[in-house]
């Protein structure tokens, strides 16, 4: 049975094959959504900024201009395409490689994270409002972009949004929470981590704190100094805008100072921090089709492992040719806009499938798998409670949280009809290829069922 795959095995062998199946695919296939966008964002988000701040600094017109030029599609699918194959040398050469390459690139995220944080809180906001109008005020045509980007945004039916009641803040949690799940995935490595019930939980919940607390203090820092009102009306008018960058949150941090040493770095460590997810998603995604394909649910080729690099090769350069069709469908009009439509709904759907059965499991696992529980070093309990089992029913509460928000405000724009059948569509779509695998399987002589009896040892 398979060592790595995270909640698929875990999932699978508690409750129910197919559902383990279709939680864990659907992780998978949220991810590869994000690699796709990943392709995209590197140049609308890191290397036009960069155009753009220093083209300004230096008075370089071309520069600037190039900054319009590289998000146009064929430059998009170029690049994006050149990342999407690039970055999968370091899912390939094993996860030593990858792990050392992403200690140091983090290192200099949070370095660039603190100097951000820094220039927010060492200017005002009228040094703010006087810093974006200035580099406004040759494409807008005005002195004032500031206060006319409110007062468009204000015309066309914007509001600003409320800072107030237990309710409002409770908006937060579903974006926070990109942050918490995020850090969850070292669990679908974890037959290949030594001592992972130790190692893996330090990390986990040690950097998801330092995350959190980073967050919280940047979040501060941007409304403070940028202002929650104008950053609303941004994303309102974004479509609208007469500037010749998307103005991401680094590209308004940055445009605080001169020095372009600091744009340099910030902008470079920004471009570093995208480009290491694409790894990150071939690492992770490749253990769990390596996990179907071992339970036979995908052809028994697919779990292949390198002699020379110990990884799971044929696996990975399937997730680069899927990441690929995912960065064109991007650029191309009429898909780009039902991916991103759907994109709105990854949040709460990630939190239905796997979180939400992810805790279910965690709270029935003591019961049904009894022996397995009390033999382990997690049969802790409180008030004669299995400490799993509670942790599983926070798990659940949390998931339905973000769930509720989400389809209940329709600030996310993850409420749509058309999206709700979209993952209704696909979760069925899922539960077909298990059950298609499986009738497949059964004429062959093999039967599916008996790859799911045990959970695997540590």
């Amino acid at each position: 049975m398979p060592r790595s795959g995270g909640d698929y095995v875990y999932v699978s062998r508690t409750l129910w094959p197919a559902l383990g199946f279709v939680c864990n695919a659907s992780s998978v296939l949220i991810l590869l959504i994000y690699n796709g966008i990943t392709g995209v964002t590197i140049q609308s988000t890191g290397v036009s900024v960069g155009l753009a701040l220093i083209g300004s600094l230096l008075k370089n017109s071309t520069l600037a201009n190039y900054a319009s030029i590289v998000v146009q599609p064929v430059w998009l699918i170029t690049l994006g395409t050149l990342e999407i194959v690039l970055l999968a040398l370091p899912a390939v050469f094993g996860k030593r490689v990858y792990f050392r390459l992403q200690n140091v690139i983090y290192i200099l995220v949070f370095i660039a994270s603190f100097i951000m944080i820094g220039l927010l809180l060492s200017h005002s906001h009228a040094d703010f409002v006087n810093a974006f109008n200035a580099y406004s005020a040759s494409y807008a045509n005005t002195t004032n972009y500031y206060q006319a980007v409110i007062a468009s945004a204000q015309k066309s039916g914007w509001s600003p949004p409320s800072t107030g009641g237990v309710y409002s803040t409770l908006l937060l949690v579903p974006v926070l929470s990109i942050f918490g799940t995020s850090f969850i995935y070292s669990t679908y490595l974890g037959g290949e981590i030594k001592k992972v019930s130790r190692n893996s939980l330090i990390g986990m919940f040690g950097a998801m704190l330092f995350a959190f607390l980073l967050a919280g203090v940047f979040i501060e820092a941007v409304y403070r100094t940028i202002g929650l009102n104008f950053m609303s009306a941004l994303d309102y008018s974004m479509s609208s805008l007469k500037i010749p960058v998307i103005p991401y949150i680094n590209f308004l941090s940055l445009l605080l100072t001169n020095n372009p040493l600091i744009i340099l770095y910030v902008v470079a460590v920004g471009i570093l921090q995208m480009a290491i997810y694409i790894p990150g998603f071939y690492v992770l995604g490749s253990r769990c089709l390596m996990a179907y394909s071992f339970d036979r649910v995908l052809p028994k080729f697919l779990a292949h492992v390198s002699d020379k690099y110990h990884t799971p090769t044929y696996v990975i350069w399937v997730l680069v040719v899927t990441s690929e069709a995912s960065l064109i469908l991007l650029n191309i009009p009429k898909t780009a806009a039902a991916i991103y439509l759907f994109s709105t709904v990854l949040t709460w759907y990630g939190a239905l499938f796997p979180l939400f059965f992810v805790g279910l499991a965690a709270t029935l696992f003591p019961f049904i798998k009894k022996e397995l529980f009390e033999s382990s070093p997690i049969n802790k309990r409180i008030g004669g409670i299995p400490l799993m089992s509670l942790a599983g029913i926070g798990t659940m509460f949390y998931s339905a949280l973000i769930i509720y928000l989400e389809l209940s405000n329709s600030v996310f724009s993850a409420n749509t009809p058309s999206a709700i059948y979209t993952v209704i569509a696909l979760v069925a779509a899922l539960f077909l290829i298990f059950y298609v695998a499986k009738y497949i399987r059964r004429r062959s002589g093999v039967l599916l069922d008996l790859a799911f009896k045990e959970i695997p040892p540590e």
